[in-house]
């Protein structure tokens, strides 16, 4: 079940009756709490201002994490994506549950695409960081 303004599913109106949520459910929350009320010089707030600052991020992290070899450093890589995804999703109103429901959809469709890289999208994400590479003293 999901209320208006909460994702009910207890007696007590919250997510579940085990107390609070934990990972990507508790990121969740706090976003959406930052996108009201953020303190002032939150990072967060300024993502949220700034939609180039998050779409850089968002490649800067992906590609940093296309690029780790170690577990310790793809778990890092990965929390810093989740961390930059959910700021864009909370941004644009998306849920957890919408991307979940999506990932449903997904596993019913009868025919795929090839699944090919867009070379567009490449060359945009390649052009992103040139600007925040380290030969350019960043």
């Amino acid at each position: 079940q999901k209320g208006d303004d909460t994702a009910a599913f207890c007696h007590l109106n919250t997510l579940t009756c085990w107390g609070e949520p934990h990972g990507l459910r508790h990121l969740e929350g706090t976003l959406q709490e930052r996108l009201k009320s953020a303190p002032e010089g939150s990072y967060t707030k300024r993502l949220f201002d700034d939609s180039d600052l998050l779409r850089d991020k968002l490649v800067e992290e992906a590609q940093e994490l296309s690029e780790a070899t170690e577990p310790k450093d793809v778990a890092g890589e990965l929390a810093d994506v989740l961390y930059f995804a959910m700021v864009r999703a909370v941004k644009a109103g998306v849920s957890i549950d919408d991307a979940v429901a999506e990932l449903d959809r997904r596993t019913r469709k009868v025919t795929r695409r090839k699944g090919d890289s867009k070379a567009f999208r490449i060359a945009a994400g390649n052009e992103i960081l040139s600007k925040s590479s380290p030969e350019n003293g960043e």
